[in-house]
């Protein structure tokens, strides 16, 4: 009834099938669905990779092709069609582990493709055996990992979504479990049984057809396809490592065919050469940074994927390993989007936008800009990114702007990006460093960096807000705190006025003065405890006086002549006259020599040295003992209620001398090395008409 055919008329008339099939479908979209998506377009890609590898199959005992060549564009088939198992069935998952199985769908075709290359060029094609063993098992490898796909999709889709995409399941079920069972086959008997083999094309044609139904089901598969830039970035280091890699078996071989006794040898040396060559290559963040750069100037529409942008800015800023405050954590998550490697923070606080951290940027230096200075008004008034590049380029872009010269300063910085919260309310800026690769800025990056910002404005806001919430809690438990031993005092005072009332009439009998004696020592111990915790903490409103710097410092030095070790007078001002509280002043001076004497020991060194300084005045009190870090000066030492004394401080006599110091139009330096000493100095505005200067410190002051 059939017609006796021989093996090579049934293999021609199999894939021939096929290849009509396939190709039908595919004029079937184009000229019947209208293939317009892009989802769309990637399937009919498939069924037209697949209908021209039909024909090259069928016209494969014509021409002779060798072994190696139909396994490469076996392997290329079966790619296209796990990356279309993997892109173009509905996303109904966006979980980390179905991102990784997207991923894998492009790698692992590119691994198998990538050696399979490599065996061409080192045979130079010249096999005509069967399959190679790598090849069965990269087959079968992506066959079962074709079937994981489609499993885990339509078992992740709901009821609605399976109506669409059951039918392209099938069929890509049917083409993997089909090969799987074939290699599998292979694989255990060492070849490939001959009918398996010629049905294939048949077997392939039958669900051509469930893949044009499940197009014509699909209309909305644009709106679902969303390839990342991740894996699109992934896929062509794999290609682009691939491609080197069979570059490299090429030299290599070339090197084998001199007749030479050092050919082996060579050949080694190159391949592992140019192996780490192209490790060093991979793990260079400044090569990926340009590839990235490359890769989205040429071949993508956008430079960023949105959507994991902002999951990874969610994470980044949430993230607490326990190595980065939420300070670092904020510059990291605007730095790394651009591939900046280093960057700093200034907030707004006390009036002033202050040095916060940095990450990576060493050259960071602790400076201030002045709220209402050139730089905050225009970055307030503008909004803009500050382009270091662009300014120095173009200029007049910036309104007549002039960067300060410490930004000019910081090795590398490139922008300074303005951070807002509410109704654009300045609270900060950002400097970054030039990125890894550098680019030049565009609307995208610009769009990016503004979104960020305001993110992480509004997040650095509430850090601030939570900050000074917490400050203001710990001044009412302190508050608490003084009114029970102003309560106490007021006690002992009552009961020394009530022996002074019985004093006349009592103080000649011995029993009175017995008990006055006991009640004046039971007063006075009470008295040295409350002193003790409240530490002359308490404060008024302070009058200013026109004070001689010399004289205040001189009876600071007489009044702790006896105490240990014993401060040395150093310099002086040739009488320069500040505005201030003298007896505030005297005890501010006295709280930093106390804690200059604790910090040293009786052995130690302690000098107070008054000199004339920028149109003002310097106190500094120097000591060689512990010293501080410069993250505890910058976190930790101006912070109220932080005490490195445990129960013997209350943690606010550095915080007081800086208020006094700034109250009085002044400020605080601070230098100091652990194990090597501290100098702490108290810079002070001096009265024009005295005789160290006539003008009034204004803005930052050098160090």
């Amino acid at each position: 009834m059939f017609p006796d055919l021989n093996l090579t008329q049934i293999w021609l008339l199999s894939n021939g099938i096929g290849a009509v099939a396939f190709l039908a479908v595919a004029a079937f979209m184009v000229f019947g669905v209208h293939a317009r998506h892009a989802a769309s377009r990637l399937l009919l890609a498939a069924c037209v990779v697949s209908a021209g590898w039909f024909t090259f199959l069928a016209a494969a005992p014509l021409v002779s092709i060798s072994g190696p060549w139909l396994d490469v564009i076996e392997t290329a088939r079966t790619g296209f069609w796990l990356v279309t198992a993997a892109w173009v069935v509905p996303r109904v998952s966006n979980s980390l582990r179905h991102c990784w199985l997207r991923g894998l769908a492009a790698a692992i075709p590119a691994l198998v493709l990538s050696y399979l290359l490599w065996r061409v060029v080192a045979e130079g094609g010249a096999t005509t055996g069967g399959h190679s063993m790598v090849f069965t098992i990269g087959a079968l490898v992506m066959s079962l990992y074709g079937l994981v796909l489609v499993e885990q999709t339509y078992r992740a889709s709901g009821l609605d979504a399976r109506w669409a995409v059951k039918y392209l399941c099938l069929a890509l079920a049917t083409i993997f479990a089909y090969d799987f069972v074939m290699y599998s086959g292979a694989l255990v008997a060492h070849r490939i049984a001959l009918s398996v083999w010629n049905a294939r094309g048949a077997v392939n044609a039958l669900v051509a057809p469930l893949i044009g139904l499940a197009a014509v089901r699909n209309a909305q598969w644009s709106a679902r396809l969303s390839v990342s830039n991740q894996v699109i970035f992934g896929t062509g280091a794999l290609i682009v490592a691939g491609a080197y890699l069979m570059i490299v078996a090429g030299g290599s071989t070339y090197i084998r065919r001199f007749d030479s006794s050092w050919a082996e040898v060579g050949a080694l040396l190159f391949t592992i050469m140019s192996t780490l060559l192209l490790v060093v290559f991979f793990l260079s963040g400044q090569v990926r940074g340009y590839a990235r750069v490359m890769l989205h100037k040429h071949l993508l529409p956008y430079r960023y994927d949105y959507r994991e942008q902002w999951l990874a800015l969610t994470r980044r800023l949430s993230r607490d390993d326990g190595d980065s405050d939420v300070y670092e954590r904020a510059i990291r998550a605007i730095a790394e989007p651009v591939d900046s490697p280093a960057g700093a923070l200034w907030l707004a606080r006390d009036g002033r936008f202050t040095y916060v951290t940095d990450w990576n940027m060493t050259s960071a230096v602790d400076v201030f800009e002045r709220e209402d200075g050139a730089l905050a008004d225009y970055l307030a008034r503008t909004g803009w990114v500050i382009d270091r590049e662009e300014f120095e380029r173009d200029p007049a872009k910036y309104d007549g702007l002039a960067l300060p010269p410490w930004f000019l300063g910081l090795e590398r910085a490139r922008f300074i990006i303005p951070l807002f919260a509410g109704q654009r309310r300045l609270v900060g800026f950002l400097v970054l460093a030039e990125p890894r690769a550098s680019f030049e800025l565009n609307w995208e990056e610009i769009d990016l960096l503004k979104a960020f910002a305001q993110q992480v404005g509004v997040y650095l806001d509430y850090q601030e807000a939570n900050r000074a919430l917490t400050q203001a809690r710990q001044f009412e438990a302190f508050n608490r705190l003084t009114a029970f031993l102003m309560h106490d005092l007021k006690n002992i005072a009552g009961q020394q006025s009530l022996m002074l009332e019985n004093a006349e009439r009592h103080k000649k009998n011995p029993a009175f003065v017995d008990d006055m004696i006991a009640t004046i020592d039971h007063s006075v111990t009470r008295m040295r405890g409350l002193l003790n915790q409240l530490q002359k903490v308490s404060r008024s409103e302070h009058r200013t006086e026109r004070v001689d710097v010399d004289a205040a410092v001189d009876q600071l030095i007489g009044d702790l002549a006896s105490t240990r070790p014993t401060p040395v007078r150093r310099g002086s001002t040739s009488g320069a006259v500040v505005d201030a509280d003298r007896d505030r002043l005297i005890m501010v001076l006295r709280h930093v020599v106390r804690n200059a004497q604790d910090a040293t020991g009786d052995d130690g060194r302690v000098e107070v040295e008054t000199r004339a300084r920028d149109g003002g005045v310097e106190i500094a009190v120097s000591d060689n003992g512990e010293g501080m870090t410069a993250a505890f000066i910058r976190d930790s030492l101006f912070q109220p209620f932080v005490s490195t004394k445990s129960a013997r401080g209350m943690g606010i006599g550095a915080y007081q001398v800086r208020d006094f110091a700034r109250s009085s139009g002044g400020d605080v330096i601070v230098d100091s090395t652990p194990g090597q000493g501290t100098r702490f100095a108290i810079v002070l505005p001096v009265v024009a008409d005295s005789a160290a200067g006539t003008d009034l410190i204004q803005g930052s002051i050098d160090p």
